[in-house]
């Protein structure tokens, strides 16, 4: 019998954002997720994040897509023959649909475009990082022209306790910090990357994240904690 080798190591930015604050036991979890996902993987959210982008990107704020993306949600979540998963996901979907509504305060400074449709790869100390940027993000200096990137983070609602707040955002602050990086090696162009344009937006909660300026400790854990997972990953 001839057994497949193991793909190299790959994993996504919210499952190494949450490696990051999470203990020993349930670091071995996370790598053997990343590593045997189960099939066929289901995407959550995946209709509301166009509408979400095309709404952000336009310099208008024109609630269009957004409006039309609710009533083909909301016909789905009553529609009888929708399975239970499918009817959920759509009644989650609106919930995020009007929460970034809520956002708009926040995000009013920001210029956002869409972003490439293809988008290299993010590799740090031999570990694939999956993370695709939802939006780039322009801004200009002293005539210095500069660019970022935002990374839509879309989950459940679990941060019900001070502790799990705290670990949201940190969560939310390494993902910036991989939005960062992303940036600078696969999206800058002639462009200038800066932290200040590089974010993770927590739908949900309303918060936004942006790439903290003094970074250089998280880069540090983010390489350390990438080298053990590429040890571990045949291990776990």
């Amino acid at each position: 019998m001839v057994v497949s080798p193991r793909q190299s190591p790959r994993i996504s930015a919210n499952q190494l954002a949450q490696y990051m604050v999470s203990s020993d036991t349930a670091r071995l979890g996370i790598i053997r997720k990343a590593r045997d996902p189960q099939t066929p993987v289901i995407i959550r959210y995946r209709d509301a994040r166009a509408p979400i982008c095309a709404f952000l990107s336009d310099q208008q704020r024109k609630l269009n897509p957004l409006t039309a993306a609710e009533d083909m949600l909301q016909q789905r979540s009553d529609d009888p023959s929708e399975s239970p998963f499918r009817k959920d996901d759509a009644k989650s979907s609106i919930e995020v649909i009007r929460a970034i509504q809520r956002m708009g305060n926040s995000l009013s400074q920001y210029e956002f475009h869409l972003p490439p449709s293809n988008q290299d790869k993010l590799y740090i100390c031999g570990v694939e990082i999956s993370i695709r940027a939802d939006l780039v993000v322009y801004g200009s200096s002293r005539g210095v022209k500069q660019i970022g990137a935002a990374v839509l983070r879309m989950t459940q609602d679990d941060a019900d306790t001070d502790a799990a707040r705290d670990k949201r955002r940190d969560m939310g602050c390494v993902v910036a910090t991989l939005t960062k990086l992303h940036v600078e090696k696969n999206l800058s162009g002639e462009r200038l990357p800066v932290n200040k344009l590089c974010m993770s937006i927590d739908v949900q909660h309303g918060e936004l994240f942006v790439a903290p300026n003094a970074n250089t400790r998280r880069m540090n854990d983010i390489e350390s904690v990438c080298r053990v997972i590429s040890e571990m990953w045949d291990k776990a």
